[in-house]
């Protein structure tokens, strides 16, 4: 759209850039990184004019009374400037290393079984062809002081999308059976394996605790193609 006759379109207007985002990032990350170095150029010369005994207005500076146990520290034992500048280049090293926490993808949850708490976290994953074996790990954990005795895992059938099934009897768990005194944890292998060629697909059934009916975790089971 012409504006006034003038042939300018609206992309030609001088506040056009404001909706520009990645113009806008750009901006933003050059303000930062100047304030940055201006914050960092005056920290700089207060620890010079500390160190050569220079006033604000260019004076010899008052001799400084060293410091006594009353005088406040931080906990390092740091007084005067070195807690302001500690802090300082604490708070850089916590902008500098956000960017990079952003930039990682967040890993799954290791699925973990806490039976002292009936709390359950992440998902059995298993890839297999539909005619092959699949194993992956969970966790049992006992964070109270409570010896839970024996303890059994179960799994039901495994169902997708499109309607086909998996028997229960193609799931195990080595060991079968696994000891959970207080306070400690145990790693089990959750084993699959299919004896028949099975229609590929996405399959999701549930992990069961013998005795412990609010504790359960999902399963999923990925088939891929098979070798044509």
């Amino acid at each position: 759209m012409d504006a006034g006759g003038g042939g300018r379109s609206s992309n030609d207007l001088p506040w056009a850039s404001v909706f520009d985002s990645a113009a806008n990032l750009r901006a933003l990350s050059a303000i930062q990184a100047d304030g940055f170095r201006a914050a960092s150029e005056l920290v700089d010369r207060f620890v010079r004019m500390a160190s050569a005994g220079i006033g604000a207005y260019g004076q010899p500076a008052q001799p400084v009374t060293p410091a006594g146990a009353q005088d406040r520290a931080d906990l390092f034992g740091a007084t005067g400037l070195e807690p302001f500048v500690a802090s300082w280049w604490a708070m850089v090293e916590q902008f500098l290393k956000l960017p990079a926490q952003c930039e990682q993808p967040s890993g799954a949850a290791e699925p973990t079984l806490d039976l002292a708490t009936a709390t359950a976290s992440g998902c059995v994953r298993l890839t297999a062809t539909p005619n092959g074996a699949a194993t992956s790990e969970l966790w049992l954990r006992n964070s109270g002081s409570v010896d839970l005795g024996k303890i059994r895992l179960r799994c039901g059938g495994l169902l997708a999308d499109h309607g086909a099934t998996i028997g229960p009897e193609v799931t195990g768990f080595d060991p079968e059976i696994v000891p959970m005194p207080g306070r400690s944890s145990r790693g089990v292998t959750v084993q699959l394996e299919l004896a028949r060629q099975t229609a590929p697909g996405t399959y999701r059934g549930m992990v069961l605790v013998d005795g412990h009916p609010d504790v359960w975790l999902p399963l999923v089971l990925v088939l891929g193609q098979g070798a044509p």
